[in-house]
């Protein structure tokens, strides 16, 4: 019997509206990418890059957040990720990668810093 991949899931995905958060992606060997964050959840996240990154590779990713109520400021979302699946998908003609992993622990919640 076949499992979803979404059923395997320990938290529930929520999709982010509009096409996506400004997302930034800093490898161990201290490259820097862009991209946006698709979709967040507490123990993980999906983003699209044009990098590709290696099954289990550790990364900071910082996801910035929208404009705050009256124009305030929102510190961004910056996690620990761990790579658990990458996968090619094609937008406007171009070929990107859709990244998809979590903390290691399994909770971001935990792993979040200011």
């Amino acid at each position: 019997m076949s499992v979803r991949r979404e059923e395997r899931r320990r938290y529930r995905r929520i999709p982010v509206a509009g096409g996506g958060l400004q997302a930034h992606l800093v490898t161990a060997r201290g490259e820097h990418y862009e991209g946006v964050c698709t979709e967040l959840s507490v123990g993980g996240l999906t983003l699209r890059a044009n990098y590709v990154p290696a099954l289990r590779e550790q990364m900071m990713v910082q996801v910035n957040q929208p404009g705050g109520v009256g124009g305030g400021s929102i510190h961004p979302l910056r996690v620990r990720l761990e790579v658990r699946r990458c996968e090619v998908v094609e937008e406007g003609g171009e070929f990107r990668y859709e990244i998809g992993g979590g903390d290691r622990r399994g909770s971001f919640v935990r792993g979040t810093a200011r």
